[in-house]
């Protein structure tokens, strides 16, 4: 059940396990980080979603109503009109559709 060690093994052992750790923390630091990075791709695409779907909103209720359409919400804005389709958030325009 117990093995015998000869001198110097228990240090081979010591720094086997050591390296052992530093490779799970490694891995799990590497993990984290994509994970992080998934987390913010997702966010982005959450907001550029919600963006074409104000966007769709927007032209819809311009085609119907026949003149410029402002539609806000969350904290987005759209503006439709006879030639392009802009959506903003906090001053930033986020997608811009224009008529060719």
């Amino acid at each position: 059940m117990f093995r015998q060690f000869k001198k110097g093994q228990p240090a081979i052992i010591l720094g086997e396990s050591m390296m052992a750790l530093a490779i799970a923390a490694i891995s799990a630091v590497f993990l984290m980080i994509g994970l992080n990075g998934l987390n913010q791709q997702q966010k982005q695409a959450d907001v550029r979603l919600m963006a074409c779907r104000l966007a769709k909103e927007a032209g819809d209720e311009f085609k119907e109503q026949k003149h410029r359409v402002s539609i806000v919400q969350a904290s987005m804005t759209a503006t439709a009109d006879q030639d392009q389709v802009v959506v903003e958030q906090a001053g930033r325009c986020i997608l811009k559709l224009e008529r060719r």
